[in-house]
């Protein structure tokens, strides 16, 4: 589609756990309204969804693989092991990516990307872009520490990309300087959390969310404009929520279409001051 603009977005999705459904939501309503995408960066759930898309998957076989989940269906793809590295080994869910994209290697994708993982042992932020396994790359991003056993891509171990940056939006220049930075963060804030009596995962999840909170207020500025889908009432895994947290992606992703498109029009000195 040709959309008329001389420049397009660059897109950082969030990480989020089952909420990231919402990044579907989002892409939908792009694709709608014809905004170019000229670069994508991703952390765990973000790195899936934006990397099986700059693959060439197409949106509607996106969003029917994860309308057709279920308590039962998630469960199946659980490889538990018992061990102290982690409680899953994700196995399956590695086998599950590579029937969607093969040994598709990043050098081959259709819109240029950027994963974030984390080295465990140094602390450092490990980013996959230009080349590499693409599965080996999303594989690392998910890996939510203690629920997934970490993995091991060249001399590092590497476990989530949410950990060091869960909305990756400041690396997005180095994949195209002049597309304008979109920020896409599911990761809910810490007052909309319900007065339940959590369970052991749910501690761990919770505490997972107020640290990626904290992590995106510091690097959210570098968005132009920043979308953020009202799902705070579904749980990182609850997945069978589909329908729903898709739903808000498209609602929130179309309340920021008419900025998006000023943004993207040619500059002039009304542009320049903010006309």
């Amino acid at each position: 589609m040709n959309s008329g603009y001389r420049r397009g977005i660059g897109l950082a999705l969030g990480s989020g756990s089952a909420r990231g459904l919402a990044h579907i939501g989002v892409l939908k309503v792009f694709e709608r309204e014809g905004i170019p995408i000229k670069a994508i960066s991703g952390a765990s759930i973000g790195a899936l969804i934006g990397g099986l898309y700059a693959a060439g998957m197409p949106l509607a076989e996106l969003e029917s693989i994860a309308l057709k989940a279920t308590r039962r269906t998630v469960l199946a793809h659980i490889d538990p092991i018992p061990s102290l590295k982690g409680l899953m080994v994700g196995k399956k869910i590695e086998e599950m990516l590579r029937s969607f994209v093969g040994s598709k290697d990043l050098r081959e994708l259709k819109i240029p990307v950027a994963i974030i993982a984390t080295d465990i042992l140094t602390g450092e932020e490990v980013v996959f872009k230009d080349t590499g396994d693409l599965v080996d790359a999303i594989r690392a991003s998910i890996s939510i520490p203690v629920v997934f056993v970490p993995i091991r891509v060249g001399d590092r171990t590497l476990v989530d990309g949410g950990v060091v940056n869960p909305v990756p939006v400041d690396v997005l220049t180095s994949l195209d300087p002049r597309a304008v930075p979109v920020a896409v963060s599911v990761i809910p804030k810490v007052e909309h959390k319900q007065a339940e009596r959590p369970t052991t995962i749910d501690i761990f999840l919770n505490s997972f969310d107020i640290m990626q909170q904290r992590l995106y207020e510091t690097n959210k500025s570098l968005a132009r404009i920043s979308i953020e889908p009202h799902v705070s009432f579904a749980s990182g895994i609850e997945f069978w929520e589909a329908r729903r947290i898709i739903e808000c992606g498209e609602q929130a992703a179309l309340e920021a279409i008419p900025e998006i498109k000023r943004a993207l029009k040619p500059f002039s000195l009304f542009s320049i001051f903010g006309k």
